[in-house]
């Protein structure tokens, strides 16, 4: 079909389909115009004509028109300044008024007030109930309080005058004689076993039983004794030594300086680190400590810090305070009662300066030979961790020719007899050499370090329940390292030693080879399965 042209656009808007010729088509040809041109038309068209002005005109003509009228459109809608806010949701400052014109116009008219006034009584008071639904312990919590009775006699008490009741209260009563005797059977029981060697750990779970019962009226002494027996037993049950630690808590405040140190000792022997028990003991070692402190009750408190790695930063402070002078004046065994735990991790910069001036003064460990073996290997450790754990500020050069002396005679005089195997570590080295077909050293001497089940460069250290973790009471059954332990594994890591660990008791749960391989390959390839995850028997 053919297409036509599309008709003209004619001026007043419309199109004219007359003078088409043809069938009509689909396909339409509208004329294009101007967005400005049609803004203007519809501008003229929207205001009422005006004397001098046509109508309507050409679109390139009204222009002018179209400009002026914007003036007037935003002349009328710009906001005024008042309606300008800050923000889109604050109010103008004529909108609380906006609706005033409402009210004013009318008579507002209230009510006047009835001449009457009704009152509503309730009665609260407690009604007594029936017999069915009285509670059982409705008549006691009738009652009234004694707190509210102050000064009166309570029901049935034979005088009517005045009562004080702290004065009628009965005085606190002596401890049973009967009691007493128990107690005396005991502690010779378990002092007379103790100095038989009767170790057996049956034997001492009874005795620890039968101490629970009696701890709670033994006085400080007797429960001192209990503790001595049981750390030098070396009984490891854990519970025993938490009940010990409640009841030294009772008594710390009545016990003298000589007794606070000699707990503060055996709880370092023990490994009980309770945090609130040495916190109030240290509160009480403050207070005397200008009273009747010596020196050797001194070495004895920072001793003992160092051992539980708590902190009684108060305390501390004031012992270093007064011993730092008094470093000068120190004799050798006091000299050599300061433990080199102490020294490392208690001692400030400035004591241990001061400390080590001393020894460096006074020639200790030299010569080698006159020596006794104990106190050599202990200054050989402190040579130790001085070299390879501690980078302080320079050291006096008095103090790094002793270090350097001591070290020189140790190495070429002192001869260390190596600790024996354990027999666990005796039946790991069995498992290593027969099942593993592993290369094991059963025993390595690295200088005053005994190493056992060496494997190269890789060192397996078998961790002991009692000796090498503290009793933790507030840890929920989470063991953590004795500080001892924790420094011989800084200082083997410092000579280049791979450090693996596995604990006694894991071990001892089990019973065939295979689960022992097991156990082994999870240690020496560093993945430490669960008992579940290497089939062993629940």
């Amino acid at each position: 079909a053919a297409i036509t042209a599309a008709p003209p656009f004619e001026p007043g808007g419309s199109m004219s389909f007359a003078n088409s010729a043809g069938p009509l088509s689909a396909r339409r040809h509208y004329p294009r115009t101007r967005a400005g041109e049609r803004g203007a038309q519809l501008m003229r068209a929207s205001r009422p004509p005006s004397a001098g002005r046509p109508p309507s005109g050409g679109s390139r003509g009204s222009r002018p028109d179209a400009e002026e009228n914007f003036e007037k459109f935003r002349t009328r809608t710009a906001p005024q300044t008042e309606d300008i806010k800050e923000n889109i949701f604050d109010k103008s400052a004529a909108e609380p008024f906006r609706h005033e014109a409402q009210y004013m116009a009318t008579h507002v008219s209230i009510a006047p007030p009835e001449a009457k006034l009704e009152l509503l009584l309730r009665d609260t008071r407690n009604r007594p109930l029936p017999a069915a639904l009285r509670p059982m312990a409705l008549d006691v919590l009738e009652k009234p309080l004694r707190s509210l009775v102050a000064g009166r006699a309570p029901a049935g008490h034979p005088s009517d005058q005045f009562y004080d009741q702290a004065a009628a209260r009965a005085p606190p009563q002596p401890i049973p004689a009967t009691t007493q005797k128990h107690e005396s059977e005991f502690l010779d029981t378990i002092e007379q076993a103790l100095r038989d060697g009767q170790t057996d750990t049956a034997l001492w779970d009874q005795y620890a039983k039968r101490a629970e019962e009696l701890l709670i009226t033994m006085p400080l002494e007797k429960v001192l004794r209990v503790l001595k027996a049981l750390v030098l037993a070396k009984y490891r049950g854990m519970d025993i030594y938490t009940h010990l630690g409640a009841e030294l808590a009772k008594e710390v405040r009545g016990a003298s300086s000589t007794r606070l140190c000699q707990v503060m000792h055996w709880l370092s022997r023990a490994g009980l680190r309770d945090q609130t028990l040495m916190t109030l003991m240290g509160n009480e070692t403050l207070l005397r400590l200008s009273d009747d402190f010596v020196m050797d009750m001194y070495i004895e408190v920072l001793n003992v810090h160092a051992k539980l790695d708590v902190r009684n930063p108060r305390l501390l402070s004031a012992v270093q305070r007064d011993l730092t002078p008094l470093f000068a004046e120190m004799s050798r065994d006091q000299v050599c009662a300061v433990a080199p735990l102490t020294v490392m991790n208690v001692l400030s910069d400035q004591a241990r300066v001061a400390y080590l001036s001393r020894c460096a003064e006074l020639g200790i460990g030299l010569p080698v030979r006159m020596t006794r073996p104990a106190v050599l290997r202990q200054l050989r450790l402190l040579e130790d961790c001085l070299r390879l754990d501690y980078h302080p500020t320079t050291l006096p050069n008095v103090v790094q020719l002793w270090l350097a002396n001591l070290k020189a005679e140790a190495d070429a005089q002192d001869v260390i007899d190596p600790a024996p195997l354990t027999p666990v570590e005796e039946d790991i080295l069995r498992v290593l050499r027969e099942e593993l077909d592993v290369a094991v050293t059963p025993v390595v001497q690295d200088g005053v370090l005994t190493l056992h089940l060496v494997m190269g460069k890789t060192v397996l250290e078998v961790l002991d329940s009692y000796g090498d973790h503290y009793v933790t009471p507030a840890m929920g059954g989470q063991r953590l390292l004795r500080a001892d332990t924790k420094l011989r594994q800084r200082l083997l890591w410092r000579r280049g030693w791979r450090v693996l660990t596995l604990d006694e008791d894991e071990w001892l749960k089990h019973k065939d080879d295979m689960y022992k391989k097991d156990l082994l390959e999870a240690v020496l390839l560093g993945r430490r399965t669960s008992q579940a995850a290497i089939g062993a028997p629940a």
